[in-house]
């Protein structure tokens, strides 16, 4: 069984910078209610975070607990304060090694990396016990877009004995130099790209957003590129999606919170 999900990372679900999310962290902890209430046990999550990139290959994380990485600076000590300790899911992590050599993928078992803020912000809402197993994996761009679709194969093949829940994190729009511009400068274009995400959840097809015109991608500036979302295509070819929250932040970030399940 595979459920997916795909969800913003913002440090602002951690702690306080003067904003808040209700309707995005109200969905995510609804969502991991769902989730927990609708199956025995969740054998893992696998987590692909854009804060996670390595070069070469697929990185897996496979150690217990998981090292949690503030990989954040300049924020306030309450920030720091907060704990999300883990555990890992070693013989997935190993498995899903194993068949990504089967199929020529690119991939090895690391255990320099942990569980960065891409991925346990949102998770910290999801399943706030902390007591889900969980498979942190990297985009990894210089295999390019297919290379991440055939991940998110892979992982569906390895759900069909397992029940695993799959997170892709980031932002449609990311525009970060934004922040300190006045408010509405938000690009008509990058607009226009989020629309396009939108239409293409709603309808079950990920050509409509992959087809985007690329001056819209380029003002939306999608945090990773497309690749998180390129291993979700992977794993849900046919799906059916529903956006459970939509906010945006400082007029430069849009938070989209969606749930994908097979049609």
């Amino acid at each position: 069984m595979l459920i997916g999900i795909y969800a913003p990372n913002t440090p602002t679900l951690i702690g306080n910078l003067g904003v808040t999310h209700q309707s995005t962290e109200e969905a995510l902890k609804q969502i991991g209610q769902n989730i927990l209430s609708s199956v025995r046990s969740i054998d893992a999550v696998v987590a692909i975070s854009p804060h996670f990139m390595t070069r070469g290959g697929f990185g897996i994380v496979s150690q217990t607990p998981l090292r949690q990485i503030y990989d954040f600076s300049g924020f306030p000590q309450e920030f720091y304060q907060v704990t999300y300790q883990a555990p890992g899911a070693i013989d997935i992590a190993e498995e899903l090694a194993r068949l990504c050599v089967q199929e020529h993928l690119p991939a090895a078992i690391t255990t320099e990396w942990g569980l960065d803020h891409g991925a346990w912000s949102p998770l910290l809402h999801l399943f706030p016990q902390a007591d889900v197993p969980i498979v942190p994996i990297s985009i990894a761009p210089e295999l390019g877009e297919a290379a991440h679709e055939h991940l998110g194969r892979i992982l569906r093949r390895l759900s069909e004995q397992r029940t695993l829940v799959l997170i892709a994190t980031g932002s449609l729009i990311h525009r970060l130099d934004l922040w300190a511009q006045p408010t509405n400068a938000l690009p008509k274009a990058a607009q226009q790209y989020l629309a396009r995400a939108r239409m293409s959840f709603a309808q079950g097809t990920w050509d409509a957003l992959w087809n985007a015109p690329e001056p819209w991608k380029q003002a939306a500036a999608p945090e990773g590129g497309e690749l998180p979302l390129r291993v979700m295509a992977g794993a849900f070819p046919q799906f059916r999606a529903e956006i459970v929250a939509e906010e945006d932040e400082f007029d430069a970030v849009s938070l989209t919170t969606v749930r994908f399940v097979d049609v």
